[in-house]
């Protein structure tokens, strides 16, 4: 909005220069982005916020100047306007849309050129000058914010105005003379036969004034704010008119402003006026805000007086009642903006100043919210995988759908049944994952190529798995990969990463509490990436809840990674959650002493080193302690196809001390159990 210095003081006699006035508007909330000398006068950029189109006009402006420096303001001085004859008929069919259109009709004008003070102050806010009609209905927009037209009515059919939608799709020629196709639900209006303008956008070229006109229809109305906003959108038509209306104009004043551009076209090109047509089917109801001083003491953060607020409050022309210290506030109608009692608020803090408002810290108790289980959960699988030495990475939710090919994941797999992205940047991010391995791996490719062999990474987060939902299922998950680097064989025997991280997720689901996990090695239940004689499924409660094991060499090298690489995920860590301990119990050290007892016994090569140790303790008894496996051993003596397997049993009692005769009984029941189930037979 640019507003002209000389013409600010028509309405308010301050002795400011430009650059204190432009201080005193910024800092009044109306933040003035440029000052531009012009001749004699200088012109002020001021940025206007959508919920001020009060002061999209220098009445505006300058009605705020006069509050803030506390100056009388000058109201637009008005005149008799000598009428002949009734106006215009006006006939509004969507009052929605339309709720008030004030038309007159002046005969006998004389159109021309401006006055040069009429030129030079619209060019200065950077409109041109055209002709006295048409620069008056700028000027009154400018000086007082209401958006004017003028018709040739000897173009006008039948001299009425109706005011209804296009009904149908049409086409139209506007004042720019470019043809635009309406929308059968864009407010028009109408003569008696065709449409002449688009409601607070652009009149249209079949009713243009010109050097021949002599007779005109003014138009002066309120149109719908969010019509016309839709209507300028749709057809890419953005004047200083819609740019009003779309905003919101003052309702009340458009009589006035009718009143006032009359009087200057019969002042400026002669003529004779008809009386005013004032269609206004439901006036303006005034809204009223109950606010109290205390209140608005309490949301600023300084003392104010009943009559400190009232004043400010009626210097912006606004009625107030005090009731025992609430005011009942009734805004006027061009402060639409004024809803709420927090509005009001606003209003006194701005025009108080806000440099004035002591800076004070709020008093409040801050303390973390507590975690919940999950956050516990998740923390704890956290902190376990790094005392294991693995770094967490965190990797983008995207991925490239070739990698489900290099996984050898199949065709019916759900994981394959991927969301894509309808806007990917690169095609390595065309849909959402539905699994953490392939950036694991990228993660581990990257390492190799800069030369760091040894590596050790995880991952807990989302995947987005197909559901019948909109939305695909969203499922957090925990990713893991390990990178054993070669080293010289400096000790006698060395082990492979398959191993250590196997060890490693065994520390993170003992260290949660967890009961009854199993490693399974059957080959239908572990992942196409993994190899299938290096990799177990991961059994919680019975449930599979994920695998690890080796990477499969044909993975490796679609991956172009090269070396001993292991893999280990948990598919929801839902059901860790569900079966970690909430609580932890301290179990006092024993009183009484244990008793050991060594066992090697020959299996079959299938029987796993899990089921040995679930019948030991499935034995009918409370007194077997632990059981620990310290040799595995095949070949001579023992037969193809078999294995020893060696254990060590410690036996205890809570309430005594265990004899030798009673231990060695249990031992072989133990034994006999291990044979009847698992064909054992012990090593001799």
């Amino acid at each position: 909005m640019k507003a002209s210095y000389n013409w600010l003081k028509d309405f308010v006699d301050f002795q400011l220069s430009s650059q204190d006035l432009a201080h005193t508007l910024t800092m009044a909330g109306f933040e003035v982005e440029a000052i531009e000398p012009v001749e004699d006068d200088t012109v002020f950029d001021i940025g206007i916020t959508p919920n001020r189109p009060d002061c999209l006009s220098m009445r505006g402006i300058a009605r705020e100047i006069s509050t803030i420096l506390e100056i009388p303001f000058k109201t637009i001085p008005s005149q008799e306007i000598e009428e002949e004859g009734q106006g215009p008929p006006v006939e509004i069919l969507n009052k929605d849309l339309c709720p008030r259109y004030s038309s007159r009709v002046i005969t006998g004008i004389k159109p021309g050129a401006s006055p040069e003070w009429l030129s030079k102050r619209l060019e200065s806010c950077g409109i041109r000058s055209m002709s006295n009609i048409v620069d008056v209905t700028n000027y009154v927009m400018l000086e007082m914010g209401q958006p004017m037209h003028a018709f040739d009515l000897d173009k006008i059919d039948q001299g009425k105005i109706i005011v209804k939608e296009a009904g149908s799709t049409i086409t139209f020629v506007t004042l720019d003379n470019e043809e635009r196709k309406i929308s059968k639900d864009m407010l028009l209006i109408w003569d008696g036969k065709k449409p002449v303008a688009i409601a607070g956008v652009m009149g249209g070229l079949n009713s243009e004034v010109h050097e021949g006109t002599t007779n005109i229809l003014l138009e002066s109305a309120y149109f719908n704010p969010s019509s016309v906003r839709k209507t300028s959108r749709a057809l890419n038509i953005s004047t200083e008119a819609s740019y009003r209306f779309e905003r919101g104009v003052d309702r009340e004043a458009a009589d006035e402003a009718m009143n006032r551009a009359a009087q200057m076209i019969l002042d400026l090109a002669g003529g004779r006026a008809t009386a005013m047509t004032d269609a206004y089917p439901e006036p303006h109801k005034p809204r009223s805000i109950q606010v109290s001083v205390n209140s608005i003491s309490s949301l600023i953060g300084i003392d104010l007086d009943e009559d400190t607020v009232g004043k400010t409050l009626n210097s912006l022309g606004c009625g107030t009642v005090n009731t025992d210290g609430v005011l009942t506030v009734v805004p006027p109608s061009y402060r639409e903006d004024l809803i709420m009692s927090v509005d009001i608020a606003e209003e006194i803090a701005r025009l108080y100043g806000y440099d004035k408002i002591p800076s004070t810290f709020p008093v409040m108790q801050m303390s973390a919210a507590p975690e919940n289980k999950k956050q516990k959960v998740i923390s704890r699988l956290k902190e376990s995988l790094v005392h294991s030495g693995f770094s967490e990475a965190i990797n983008y939710s995207f991925m490239n759908t070739d990698a489900l090919d290099n996984l050898n994941i199949g065709a019916g797999d759900r994981r394959r049944d991927v969301v894509h992205v309808k806007n990917p940047l690169r095609i390595e991010d065309a849909a959402m994952r539905t699994t953490l391995v392939p950036a694991l791996l990228n993660n581990i490719q990257t390492n190799h190529r800069r030369g760091e062999k040894a590596i050790r990474l995880f991952e807990i987060s989302k995947v987005f798995l197909p559901s019948k939902e909109k939305l695909p299922e969203e499922i957090l998950q925990l990713g893991a990969v390990l990178s054993k680097e070669q080293t010289a064989r400096f000790w006698a025997e060395q082990h492979e990463g398959f191993y250590d991280l196997k060890g490693a997720f065994e520390n993170v689901l003992s260290g949660l509490k967890i009961k009854n996990i199993s490693f399974s090695h059957s080959g239908k239940d572990t992942e196409p990436y993994l190899h299938p004689g290096k990799s177990c499924a991961i059994y919680i409660n019975g449930n599979k809840s994920g695998s690890l094991g080796s990477l499969h060499p044909a993975v490796a090298e679609a991956f172009d990674i090269r070396g001993d690489i292991s893999l280990g995920t948990i598919d929801n860590i839902r059901e860790i959650i569900e079966s970690s301990a909430e609580k932890e119990y301290f179990n006092p050290l024993p009183k009484y002493p244990c008793s050991e007892r060594d066992m090697a016994i020959v299996v079959d090569d299938t029987i796993t080193v899990a089921s040995v140790e679930d019948e030991i303790f499935n034995t009918e008894t409370t007194l077997i302690e632990s059981v620990n496996l310290f040799d595995i051993y095949k070949g001579k003596p023992i037969p193809q196809g078999k294995k020893s397997l060696a254990y060590s049993i410690r036996y205890r009692s809570s309430e005594r001390t265990l004899k030798d005769g009673e231990v060695d009984e249990l031992h072989a029941h133990v034994l006999g159990r291990l044979q009847k189930s698992l064909n054992a037979e012990l090593r001799s």
